[in-house]
């Protein structure tokens, strides 16, 4: 796994898998899984107040990536996050 910014992942068009949108106290995040070229998985947490301050964690399979959105996920809830939208790969190739 390895985690840098958003802003400088240039290998290859996402492909987007999952999407979650969370909100608590007036602030929200995306929490997404997306599947890049080379058989490579993307899990990205983005904040939607501080964009910049994105985090992207890269993975070579995708049952882990799926492990580690679920992670996150539970962890933002049991952190108070409640969870205000969500899409799974077919709703989002058609939105996209």
């Amino acid at each position: 796994m390895t985690t840098t910014s958003k802003r400088f992942l240039t290998s290859g068009a996402a492909r987007p898998m999952l999407r979650w949108v969370f909100i608590r106290n007036g602030r929200m995040l995306t929490c997404e899984l997306d599947a890049r070229a080379r058989h490579t998985f993307d899990v990205s947490l983005i904040p939607h107040w501080n964009v910049s301050a994105s985090v992207v964690e890269r993975f070579g399979n995708a049952v882990t990536a799926m492990e580690r959105h679920a992670a996150l996920a539970r962890a933002l809830r049991d952190a108070g996050w409640a969870v205000v939208d969500h899409a799974a790969a077919g709703d989002l190739r058609a939105a996209a």
